[in-house]
This record gives C-alpha cells, structure tokens and sequence, in this order.
C-alpha cells in the first residue's frame, strides 16, 4: 500500500486504545459523529501527549487538538479520508502503521470505522464540552408525561424512549425508605419509622419523608464526608512523625454549613478567603482551615523552601480538583499534556495564594530559618490558629455536669460526713484559700531557703559546679504531718523572685520542667504506698499532644510556657482516689525539677470543683456554706456540701469513681473552647514559576495571581493585584463553565452511583463525555440560578420518577447499557467506609447521634502505630459513648489510616480526593466478622433481641433481625438456613463456653445478666452473618 509522507513530518505517533468505546453510529441513528463525544477521547488519550496543547513534549510541530494544524499538512483532509494520513497509517500493514508495533497497541475495526467516518463527514471539530458557559437547554418533550416529576425524569426519559426503552416500575415503599435515608443521612431507618411509612397513604408522604431527611442534623454528616475527601481534612499533618493537628472546627463548619444549606457560592468563599472578608466571623475564620490542610513536616532538615513549594502545589491541585474538576497538577512541570491549562496558569494560581502565613518546616533546630517558631517542642501545634467556642464541647460539658450532681447528691454517712466537714470547715478558718502549705524537707542552705510564705528558694550555682546538690538531684521533697483527714489535690505553685531576676526559673532557663511523686509514710517512716493521679492541670503550660489531640492537663509532667516566666505558674494534681491521712501519718511529695526557681507546695481536702476547673479552690457560696450553722444554712447548700463531699473523698468508692470519670468528661471539654488551624494573610511572596517544577531553580518568569487565561473571566485593571477574595468570586462566577458542572456531576454520583461524566476529577481531555450532556447543563445552570441551593438540588434529584425506580438490574439491557448509564432503574452501591460502620451501631442501638465534635478513637489493632515516630504514639479507644461515635468523626491518621477504614476503600486524604475506588476484596469480608466494632455491635443486637421477649421464637426474632439490619420481612429460604445455624451454633456453645465468655468480653458495652452466655453468643454470630451480608452494606 503507498503511504503520502506528511510534508515536514518524519513520523506521525498515533497511539490509539483500542477498545476506548464503541463506534458512534452504533449509539446513534443517524450515525453522525461528534467530536466531543465521539473523537476527542481517542485523540486526548493516545495522541495528545505528543501533538496536544504542551509545546515542550510536541513531536513534529503537529497539534491534533487544533482543527487548523491537524488539517494545515495532510494528517487529516476533511471529507477524503483516504488521502488522510492518519488514516493511511491506521490502516496499513507495514512498519509505519500505526501505533506502531513497538506500542504493543492495535485499533478495533469499530475505532478506525469511527475515525474515518468523522473525517468524511468533515472533521468538524467542537470547543471541549466543560470549558463552553453552559446555558439552560429546553425541556424534551416525552410520550409518557405521567413518569415525568421533574425535569430530571424528561430528560431521562426522552433518552431512554429514543432506545424504546421502558423505565423499571417503582421499588417497594420500605426499599425507598432505607434507600433515602441512607443516601441523605447515611443512616438506616427504625423498624418504626419503615411501619409509619409503609401505612402512611397521603400522596405526600414521600416528599414529607424527604423533607425530614433533609432537615434532620446527620444531613449535613452524610453530606460532608465527601467534602472532606476533597479538602483533605485529617487530624494529623501526613510528613515525617505525622503528628497531630488541632483542626476539628473546621469539619463541624463543614457539618453545620450543608445542615444550614449554605448557598455553595458563600461556602466556597468562606473557605477560600473568610479571612479577607469585612469583620469575619469566627466562623469564616475557621473555614479557612481548608487551605492550611495541606500535608506539613517537622522533619530536622528539611528544606522550608522545598516544602514550601510542596504546600503550594497542593493548593492549587486542591482548587483545580474540588472546583474545576481539572488535573492542574499536570501542568506543574510543563503545560498540560491534554488540556488548555498552561504551566503558567498553574503558577498564576498559586500566587492567589502567596498570602498564606506558614512555615516550610515547623520547628526549630538552631538551622532551619524559622525564627518565629524558635523553642517550640515536637508536638506543638502548627500556626496560625484561633480559639474558637465549640457547641458540641459546651453542650457535652453542660449534660456531663447534670450527671455528676446528680450522682454526687448520693446519699451520704453521716459520720463521714461530719468528719470530713469538720476538717474542710478547721481548713477553711485556717487558710481562706482552702489550699495549706507543706513543710519543705530540703533544709540545707545548700538546697535552699525557706521563705515565709512556705516556699522553697532554690539558690542559684554555676552549672558547671559538680557538687551542687541542686545540681545533682534537682528534687525538692515537701511533707505534711500535722493534718488528719482527707487529702484530695496537691497544688504546686512556681513563683517569681528577685534572687532569679523575677523569674520563676534559675540559671538563665527559659522554662521549667516539673514532674511528681506523692506517697504517704508512718511515723517510723514507712510507706504505705504511693499514690496515683487521674487528673492534672496548669493555667500556663506547653501543650502536649496525644492520639492527634491536645493531653489535657500535665499529668505526667509540667511544662511551663516561655512566654510568661516572670508570672506565677500553677499546677494541681488530682489524687486516684482521695486519701484519708490517719493519726501518725504523713504526706510526702517529691518534686523534680533542675530549672524551678522558688516552689510552694499546697494541699486541699477539696476535690475536683463540678465544673472541672481543677485549680481553683472553694468558691464564695460554698465557703458560705461551711460558715453557716446548720439551723441556718440557706436552701440547698446542704446538697451542695453533700457533693462536695463525695468530690473529695473515697468514703463511698462506688461513688467517687463514678465521680471521677465524669469529671475528667467535663475537664477534657475546655470550657466548651477549641482550637482550630485558619488561614491568616501576610505579605504575598515572589511567585515564579519553576521550571520542570525544580524548587531550587529561580531562573522561571515571576508571576501575578491570575485565573487560567484560556477560561471566561472578566477582565481587571493591570495594576491591581487579584487576591483569593477575587479567585472566590470567579469560581462562583456565571463566567465561570466549570464550578456548577463539576459539582452537580458529584451530586448526581452520591445520589445514583456513577456521574453523568463518569470521571470525577477531570472533565478535561481525559474525562469523559457526559452520557445525559443537556441534563447536566440544566442541572448546572439550575443550581447557579437557584442562588446555589445545595438542598434544592438534592430534593430535585431523590424526588424524581428515576431515583424511585426499582433496583433490580435489567437483563434485557445487560449488553446494550451494562453501566446502566441511561437510567433505566436505580444503581445500587455500596456505603462508604464510614457509613458501612454507622450502619452496624445504628442497628445494634450503639450509635452516639451527637454531632460535632473532636475526632474519637474506635477500637484498633495493637501495635498498629508502632512504627510511627517522632514522637512515638500509644492509641488508646475512646470510652463510653465517644467509643460509638459516627465514622465521620473517626480519628484520621493519615500514614496509618485505621485498618476498617483503609479496607472499606476511605482515603487517607493525603490528596485532594474527587472520588473513592470501590474494591470487593476479603479484608472487608474479615472486617465485618472481626473487627471488635462488628463483633460488638453483633452482641448488642443479640442481647436486644433476647430483651423481655422470653415468649418468642427464633423464626420471630429472625424475622425482628431482618426488619431492624434490612427494613424487609425475612425470606423463606433465608429463615431456614439461619435456624439451623443457629442451633448449631447454640450447641456449640454450650459445649464451649470459654468461647462464648470470650464473644461476650468483646467491647465495652454490657451483656445481659440475666441472660445464658451460650445464647448471647450463638445469636450474636447469627447476626454477626447478617451484618457481613452484601445486602447489609449496600444501598439498593
């Protein structure tokens, strides 16, 4: 065969999948060829890496993403395939075909049919789809107007009759209710609320249904588990010892956002630029968290301006993939290979955001020019941050105070009663404080003076001076011998002085460290034991992190802030439990502590305050109640006395321990304040651009903030520099094509299971063209004009006559749409990792419906943070409720994802994340039938089945099983298999019990008493089956 050479081109390569998708005129009556749908994905997947939009990789000075170049030489004659080389070389047999042999790479007949067919009729080429303003097309006028809702049912409905297909009939009442509420709150119905609906007969019941969905509080739950794929939000910074970050808030502005329906327009700007905002708000101040949540380090030597650079990237990776749905990352390095974007858009980009305060390395090493965060430890937070007051926090600490009154108002002995207010009140007259001194045991001048105030002036020495005893140890002891009683706290006070240059440290430290010891000795000097501590706190100290939060308290040692070195410093320590000093006995306390200046050492009868405020003493009203007589004592101060005493002493074990869990529930939540990461604007940086994406190479032109030049934009005075505020604007500008289109392209996927175009994070050259293309455009343009009503958008979508559909798959369509891409009924799809765990809670009764709130830990593998470093981790589970908390609030550690999480497909939002792969893989199997959290929920829901319903027969509570896990009556088939399992099961058990004792000992939630063990656990591993079916975990 002869091949025509292109004029100028020594090769042509033409690399094209076979297989990509099927000919046009296969899908289309008319056989016409669209470029778009049709043509472009071959080109931009084979060939436009080589003759596509990026000069620097261009083979032959041949673009094929440009009508006037891929026609200017003969590679493509419009209307005469046959002299087109491209042709020529698809066809040929020879070596120059095309791809060539080397590719290991052939075309199926069906592919060149399509690409000669589109050159006959013209070659006609289209702007790319998503890069097109998309205007509101007319509504297709259908034959079957009844099916037709809303819009979104025309549309569907007009592409399904031009197939003569017919929609799949609606799913049963009590599939649709499991259906909605999974997809609007991620959580299953009662069994009650699947009754209500199913004999509820008003013709808007559904919308009723809807309408509450949308505005229960888990809406905005559901809903933000996707955004926080995409913001990359996780409670550790991923680098390096990938420790913790305080940036909780930030997901409750998330949650309360979408449950508020924040117009999407106000959403994005908040998080984008809140800060450049007139007089923002806390709350648009915490929004900006989304653009510090970006991967950092701490790493000793590293490069601040390499990861500087790092940070930067992510940002506009981030904004491209969450608002564009465009792989900006692709132009780092040099233009893009497929799309428009330039390497230059990619740097004028991440100018918007050189405004941004942060550091390249987060630490301080005497070499890494990071002068502001000079002296701060390994764990310290990562700035800026603001204090923030958290609802969540405030309303747990209010509801746990009702409780420990309430326990605390327990009956009390008198005797011991009377006891311990003869001491507090002899207290009180003695030191108003409540607190009294200990006497110091370091006597010598050489360890010290002792001050009348009761504290201990460390003298000062030369460190170079090795027989300095306050050199040597560093310990101070302190004793208490002349009291007998209750001791409840011990208060270390670190005081300022004049023989240390009015600090509270010695010998030019900038900061202390103490730690302590308490034991309690007879008089012969011998200890009867040493004490513990449950509880500890300082009003100035370095914060310490643990399991990616900030350790309340100073339980294992005190640190104090540099900062504040020439102010008094307070510590007090909790006793676990209160201890009653007897007549001959003695308190001694050690402490440790090389750079204290002068210390006083205190204790107090008077336990943790209610209101978990462990430093203060009495207040006013209780020092008047100890004043008064009890003839005369005011209403009620006899109860408060009562809790005072059960706060201060172990008289009544069962009590104080009660007592003390709750109140370190109510220490732990800090006043109903938090912490939180936001973005704070400094003086923008030099932004250049770097070429090959080489940090270390300035040599790359400087740019300005600008949006990509190719995309509709206004236009701007030159002089005036664009900032984040304005970057907003555009995103959710009418000039902008994208941002509605990427966003109701996601919606349509969480509520049918595969977008309209299919590839989430790119609606460029590499996406795909949209299977219902003038239904997204409506949906877009919708959204836009509806003020960018995220809930709207949702009821438009779950209301319509296509998500009512059935969820059987259609066999008749097997061949023709095996994607059911047109609609024909509803796609079933799995939870997501977090939902599949708040399903097996929720039917168990386990679930904490709280919303908001720092991140809780659920049970983990042993060892699983062994190898994290930098500082070394210990995971502990969260108890009681934080234990049951939903997956939205799980613990997000990003280089050790929880195993639950990590094999159920959740990303570990190291990167912006579109979208989650789907596996089936037998970990999740595994999961399901082991993890401690399934095990457990297995139990509970077989102890709730077992509950006052002593009258009942296995089939009936199967049957109750099945109506709480799947919301449908049980099958016959499914009845029988289970029996027999379950008897079998029962019988080993009872030959077992070991086995059984070890099923009930899984979690923390309580087994029945009253109850055979053998029985909780054979039915626990019955459920155990039904909550590892597919069905269980699957929205049909």
């Amino acid at each position: 065969m002869h091949h025509r050479v292109l004029v100028g081109i020594p090769a042509l390569f033409l690399f094209l999948t076979p297989g990509l998708r099927d000919a046009a005129f296969a899908r289309d009556p008319t056989g016409r060829i669209e470029f778009n749908r049709d043509v472009r994905p071959i080109l931009s997947e084979n060939c436009y890496s080589c003759h596509g939009p990026d000069k620097s990789q261009r083979k032959a000075k041949l673009r094929l993403d440009e009508r006037a170049t891929a026609t200017k030489h003969g590679a493509i004659v419009p209307g005469s395939p046959d002299d087109s080389d491209l042709v020529l070389r698809i066809l040929s047999e020879d070596d120059d075909v095309m791809p060539p042999r080397s590719s290991h790479k052939s075309l199926s007949d069906d592919q060149k049919k399509t690409l000669q067919a589109w050159i006959s009729q013209g070659a006609e080429y289209q702007d790319h789809w998503a890069y097109v303003i998309p205007t509101r097309p007319s509504i297709p006028e259908v034959r079957r107007e009844a099916w037709v809702r809303n819009p979104v049912d025309a549309f569907l409905l007009s592409s399904l009759e031009s197939r003569g297909i017919e929609p799949s009939p609606e799913a049963a009442k009590d599939r649709l209710i499991r259906r909605l509420s999974l997809d609007l709150i991620g959580l299953p119905p009662t069994s009650e609320e699947v009754s209500a609906f199913q004999i509820d007969t008003d013709p808007r019941a559904y919308e009723r249904l809807v309408d509450r969905l949308l505005d229960s509080p888990h809406y905005g739950e559901r809903m933000a588990v996707g955004w926080l794929d995409l913001a990359r939000f996780t409670d550790t910074v991923g680098y390096h010892g990938d420790q913790g970050q305080r940036v909780f808030p930030y997901r409750d502005y998330v949650i309360d956002s979408f449950n508020r329906n924040k117009p999407f327009d106000v959403f994005a700007t908040e998080q984008l630029a809140g800060d450049l905002l007139p007089d923002p708000t806390p709350e648009q101040l915490v929004a900006t968290g989304f653009n510090r949540l970006n991967m950092m380090t701490r790493e000793g030597g590293a490069q601040p301006e390499e990861y500087l650079a790092k940070y930067a990237a992510d940002r506009v990776r981030t904004v491209g993939l969450t608002f564009l749905g465009s792989t900006l990352g692709c132009a780092e390095c040099h233009d893009h290979k497929f799309d428009p974007f330039t390497q230059r858009d990619f740097y004028a980009l991440s100018a918007f955001f050189a405004d941004v305060k942060q550091w390249g390395v987060y630490n301080d090493y005497d070499y890494t020019p990071n002068p502001e965060l000079k002296g701060w430890s390994n764990d310290h937070p990562f700035p800026p941050e603001i204090e923030v007051e958290s609802r969540y926090l405030k309303d747990r600490r209010d509801r746990l105070m009702d409780e420990l009154r309430q326990v605390a108002s327990a009956h009390a002995d008198p005797v011991a009663l009377d006891a311990w207010f003869d001491q507090a009140r002899s207290t009180l007259e003695a030191e108003t404080s409540g607190w009294v001194p200990l006497d110091s045991e370091s006597t010598s001048p050489e360890a010290g003076t002792l001050l009348p105030d009761g504290s201990l002036l460390v003298r000062t020495v030369a460190k170079s001076d090795p027989t300095s005893r306050a050199n040597k140890a560093a310990d101070h002891r302190f004793k208490i011998d002349r009291a007998v009683g209750w001791i409840s706290r011990i208060r270390v006070e670190l005081l300022p002085h004049e023989d240390h240059r009015g600090r509270i440290t010695r010998d030019g430290s900038e900061v202390a460290t103490v730690s302590l010891s308490a034991s309690v000795k007879s008089q012969n000097g011998k200890e009867r034991s040493p004490l513990k501590f449950y509880l500890a706190d300082a009003d100035l100290k370095s914060p310490r992190y643990f399991n990616g939060d900030e350790v309340p308290g100073v339980l294992a040692g005190w640190r104090t802030s540099s900062a504040h070195s020439t102010e008094t410093h307070t510590a007090v320590w909790c006793l676990d439990p209160p201890v009653l000093l007897q007549q001959g006995e003695s308190l001694e306390v050690a402490i440790k502590s090389p750079q204290a200046g002068c210390v006083r050492v205190s204790m107090t009868p008077f336990g943790l305050p209610d209101d978990g405020h462990l430093l203060r003493g009495p207040d006013a009203e209780e020092r008047a109640a100890f004043a008064s007589s009890d003839v005369v004592r005011e209403p009620g101060q006899d109860d408060r006395l009562r809790r005072l005493f059960h706060l201060s002493t172990a008289a009544d074990l069962g009590v104080w321990q009660q007592l003390r869990e709750l109140g370190r529930g109510i220490f732990a939540c800090r006043d109903g304040r938090a912490f939180s990461m936001v973005t704070q604007a400094t003086t923008p940086s030099e932004t250049r651009v770097l070429p090959r994406g080489d940090w270390q190479n300035r040599t790359g032109e400087i740019v300005a903030p600008e949006v990509p030049r190719f995309l509709p934009h206004e236009s701007v005075a030159a002089d005036r520099r664009l900032t984040r505020l304005d970057l907003a604007h555009w995103i959710a500008s009418p000039e902008n094509p994208l941002t509605a289109r990427v966003f109701m392209n996601r919606l349509w996927k969480q509520v049918f299971g595969v977008g309209i175009s299919q590839v989430m994070e790119d609606v460029g050259g590499q996406g795909e063209w949209p299977v219902h293309p003038e239904l997204l455009d409506w949906l877009a343009v919708e959204f836009r004009e509806s003020g960018w009503d995220v809930k709207r958008m949702v009821k438009l979508l779950v209301t319509s006559s296509a998500y009512r559909q059935d969820s059987r798959g259609r066999p008749d369509l097997k061949e023709l749409d095996p994607g059911n891409r047109w609609v024909s009924f509803l796609s079933p799809r799995r939870l997501e990792a977090e939902f599949v765990r708040d399903n097996a809670l929720a039917v168990a009764g386990l679930l904490s419906l709280d919303v908001g709130g720092p991140s809780s830990f659920p049970y983990q593998p042993a060892g699983y943070y062994a190898n994290l470093q930098f500082p070394d981790r210990t995971y502990v589970a969260s108890d009681g409720e934080l234990q049951y908390r939903r997956g939205v609030y799980s613990h997000w550690q990003r280089t050790f994802l929880h195993p639950m999480l990590a094999n159920f497909d959740a990303p570990a939002r190291e990167e912006c994340t579109p979208a989650r792969n789907v596996a089936n893989t037998p970990q999740q199997a595994l999961t399901l039938l082991n993890d401690p959290t399934f095990v457990e929920a297995a139990r509970s829901l077989a102890a709730g089945l077992l509950e006052n319903q002593t009258s009942m027969t296995d089939e009936d509570r199967l049957g109750r099983l099945f109506l709480k896990v799947l919301a449908r009556p049980i099958e016959e088939a499914e009845r029988l298999s289970l029996v027999a399992f379950l008897a079998e099961r029962r019988e080993f058990y009872r030959q077992n019990p070991e086995a059984a004792d070890a099923i009930l000992k899984i979690g923390q939630a309580p087994v029945p008493k009253d109850v055979d063990p053998a029985e909780v656990a054979a039915w626990a591993t019955t459920c155990r089956v039904v909550l590892n079916l597919h069905e269980t975990i699957t929205r049909y």
